[in-house]
């Protein structure tokens, strides 16, 4: 939030545009200014990194660093990029010889610029979740609830979860741009898209007071709550930006910047939010090294479009559950071929633990299946069945592993309905 509340800070006490902000959040923010503003500036950023660094006993640190706007944009940028390594580099040069003096601000003494900052946007003491207008009338908001607490508006399983989102590549296209003026354009697009599209998702009634959100940088976000509110919020962003994709310049020449790398971590009993971060992190980065473009999904890596037949298939499972009455020993021999059966779970013989977890003779999946699922009459039962094995194997006899979305839609439908017996 720092980042976000910086720049807009500043360009607003001197009466600037707010659209000189090219981008913000997520750590970092760049700004074009008139050259006169510079000492102005130099002097706000000093102070900010003086508080920001003793209040955190030098946990956060900032840095920055000025260019001209001369030459071609991948110059400009090149000289920025080298200023901060530099500044990164040598944290203790504007110091001097201070950094060496063995007494030092205390913490606890000095100002915090994140405290009662909803306050400070709104202008009301009292505003616990406040939000200001930035530039193209993107909404900052300060999260109103704890994910824990919005885990009790699920529905199903009581859990809360985190939906992290990144734009493949964004960094590249950026730098594609020619000038400054239309790489500050670029920004100010995935600015309005990340930020401004995220707003009006968590907006919408069926995410309304279930999703926070923790921050919006410039191509990256990150979201908490009800588990089954962020798996709406994934799909409808990835068709947000879908349709904007297209509209990029460059059109569909381009593929930098034009797909989205996700993970989404449903949080274990008394796991705390910074567990869950490292959970989730870990999960995205598998996603962007495995090519990207695709959603890390409970245990499996998932293409968008294969989000839509997860679904489907969880329509399925509940239907045949619920409508149907099938035993939950049906989809518990389902989970024991994706291996994820727990060691001492007696359902599954030792014979089923040993074979290898891939359908090689597809019959006798399907039969075993079908007796579990005990003796119906009906044509409307058989065609429900049959759908449902088609799309959890596929439609060809000699496809012998099971569909990655199976899976999801596994543990999607025990969220809702609950076959294992968990709250």
């Amino acid at each position: 939030m720092l980042t976000e509340v910086t720049p807009r800070t500043f360009l607003s006490e001197r009466g600037l545009s707010p659209l000189l902000v090219g981008y913000a959040g997520g750590g970092s923010f760049l700004m074009l200014l008139p050259e006169p503003t510079e000492p102005e500036a130099e002097e706000y950023l000093s102070k900010l990194r003086d508080s920001v660094s003793a209040a955190t006993d030098g946990v956060l640190e900032l840095h920055w660093t000025w260019t001209e706007n001369l030459g071609t944009w991948q110059n400009v940028w090149k000289r920025l990029l080298d200023g901060i390594r530099r500044k990164r580099q040598t944290p203790l040069a504007h110091l001097g010889a201070a950094a060496f003096a063995e007494s030092t601000a205390a913490g606890v003494a000095v100002e915090r610029p994140w405290e009662g900052i909803a306050a400070k946007l709104s202008g009301d003491a009292a505003a616990a979740g406040a939000t200001v207008s930035g530039p193209e009338g993107v909404q900052l908001t300060i999260a109103p609830a704890a994910p824990q607490e919005l885990a009790r508006k699920a529905r199903g399983r009581k859990a809360w979860g985190m939906f992290r989102c990144d734009i493949d590549r964004a960094g590249a296209r950026l730098q594609l741009a020619d000038s400054t003026e239309n790489f500050l354009y670029l920004a100010i697009l995935y600015k309005g898209l990340v930020a401004g599209e995220l707003q009006r998702i968590v907006a919408m009634p069926a995410h309304a007071g279930r999703v926070s959100i923790l921050y919006s940088g410039g191509d990256d976000f990150a979201v908490a709550g009800a588990w089954d509110a962020l798996l709406s919020v994934a799909g409808e962003f990835h068709r947000v930006f879908t349709l904007f994709a297209v509209e990029l310049p460059g059109g569909k020449e381009l593929t930098e910047g034009a797909s989205l790398s996700a993970s989404l971590t449903v949080a274990e009993a008394g796991e705390t939010l910074a567990g869950l971060w490292r959970r989730n992190r870990a999960a995205i980065e598998t996603v962007k090294s495995s090519g990207g473009n695709a959603l890390a999904l409970f245990d499996r890596i998932l293409e968008w479009p294969a989000l839509k037949d997860a679904e489907g298939l969880k329509s399925h499972i509940r239907k045949l559950r619920e409508v149907y009455h099938c035993p939950p020993e049906v989809f518990e021999e389902l989970e024991d071929f994706y291996g994820v059966r727990v060691a001492g779970d007696h359902l599954a013989s030792p014979r089923s633990r040993r074979r290898e977890r891939s359908v090689d003779r597809p019959w006798r999946f399907h039969s075993r299946l079908r007796r579990l699922a005990g003796d119906r009459a009906g044509s409307e039962f058989e065609r429900q069945w049959r759908a449902f094995l088609g799309d959890l194997i596929g439609r060809g006899q000699v496809q012998k592993q099971l569909r990655p979305a199976g899976k999801v839609a596994l543990d999607w439908a025990n969220l809702e309905i609950g076959w294992r017996g968990q709250e």
